[in-house]
């Protein structure tokens, strides 16, 4: 495991200075540690962390407290409910101690929420400090995780934090995901192909777009971004971009000149110019 003793929690979370005893947490971190195992970091690249913090020499300080901070928000959320309340013959009892009051319902909920909230801007900055170390892509690249959450042109809320007016958490993104693919295989992939934008995500994931590949990921991150905002002319304008500038440089894009999509919409004998309308069904 990554986060061992109650010392380690308590660094994490100061409010949990008062839990004496690492076995009262241990069952809520055991679940932390699982999830951010098989969401964030993976097997592999999980097993290296916890290597890593059993080492008396090559340790990543960073990385470390970061995913202990993860752990025990995650773990402090869950256990809340539960760390003051205990089974009696009579039923359930509120433990207390002398001189000390219980907190209301208010500021118990209020103290879970941050708890959320710092995990999600903590799985935020791990993710950034993981993409910044190359060190670490073998292994966490070639996760399922990696690949469940990076199958959508814009990966994480901080994307779409830059290309859009959204404001949400990350877990709000993560309830936003279904939207964003759905968006993508309805809008985009008529017009760009399927293969083209599967072609995009995994260059995405293998850090290898070409320079004109980059200039289209860009443009659809924001059409993206403009219709999670509610601006669907903006997204509409955008793509056209988009294909506009493919329709430009079409030597750099075979798989989408190779595609079923482009092959169709010459057939047709679409051209794309200004007053095109392309996206109208679509959009």
């Amino acid at each position: 495991m990554i986060l061992t003793t109650i010392e380690q929690f308590v660094k994490a979370i100061p409010t949990a200075k008062g839990i004496e005893s690492y076995s009262d947490l241990q069952p809520y971190i055991e679940s932390a540690e699982f999830w951010i195992e098989t969401e964030i970091l993976g097997k592999t690249l999980y097993e290296s962390i916890v290597e890593m913090t059993e080492s008396s020499t090559t340790q990543d300080e960073k990385l470390i407290t970061r995913c202990r901070s993860i752990i025990a928000n995650y773990a402090f959320y869950e256990g809340i409910p539960f760390l003051d309340l205990v089974l009696t013959n009579n039923g359930f009892a509120i433990i207390s101690a002398k001189n000390l009051l219980p907190a209301s319902k208010e500021r118990v909920d209020r103290l879970r929420e941050n708890c959320q909230s710092r995990k999600d801007s903590e799985v935020e900055l791990l993710i950034q400090y993981l993409e910044e170390h190359d060190d670490y892509h073998d292994a966490w690249k070639g996760s399922p995780a990696y690949t469940i959450m990076t199958d959508c042109l814009i990966r994480t809320s901080s994307e779409l934090k830059r290309y859009s007016q959204w404001t949400g958490s990350w877990r709000d993104f993560l309830q936003l995901r279904p939207k964003l693919i759905q968006e993508t295989m309805m809008r985009l992939e008529p017009v760009f192909s399927k293969d083209y934008i599967e072609e995009l995500i995994e260059k995405q994931r293998d850090d290898d777009p070409t320079n004109d590949d980059q200039k289209v990921i860009i443009l659809l991150k924001y059409s993206l971004g403009s219709i999670v905002s509610g601006n669907m002319i903006a997204a509409e304008k955008i793509a056209t971009d988009a294909l506009r500038y493919i329709d430009s440089n079409l030597e750099s894009f075979k798989t989408y000149t190779d595609s079923s999509e482009y092959k169709a919409r010459i057939a047709s004998g679409y051209v794309n110019e200004e007053e095109s309308q392309i996206f109208s069904s679509c959009y």
